[in-house]
């Protein structure tokens, strides 16, 4: 996500992680991954309760097709999964957010190897712009 920031910017979009965190562990994410983003800490996930983010199974965190889709990741982008922070079967998401408040778009994940593509978000952000 942080490779596709100038172009979320350019259609007008503020990219905002939010970790099940401390503010401490968070800003230690932030400079270990070298990440410019704003990165939020929600230690109590009230946040992914309010998104409907799921807890998931084991099969659906270290599932051969979630393990397999995992390294596949690790080797293209050069990172790899470090110390787990909070519930370790809280899985996330992705959202779009209107300057109102408005949830516009949304993907909550079904595994832990399911993240939207970041064009997919960008396409949403533009097409709530417009």
């Amino acid at each position: 996500m942080d490779g596709a920031q100038k172009k979320f910017e350019a259609a007008g979009a503020n990219i905002v992680l939010i970790g099940q965190s401390t503010p401490r562990h968070a800003a230690r994410f932030r400079s270990r991954q070298g990440i410019g983003l704003t990165v939020l800490a929600d230690e109590e996930r009230e946040s992914y309760k309010a998104a409907g983010a799921k807890i998931a199974t084991m099969s659906e965190l270290i599932g051969p097709r979630v393990a397999a889709k995992g390294l596949l990741t690790s080797l293209k982008t050069g990172r790899a999964q470090t110390r787990t922070i909070g519930h370790p079967a809280q899985l996330g998401g992705a959202m779009v957010i209107a300057p109102d408040g408005t949830v516009v778009w949304s993907h909550m994940s079904d595994d832990a190897g399911d993240n939207a593509p970041p064009e997919e978000i960008l396409e949403a952000v533009r097409s709530a712009a417009s």
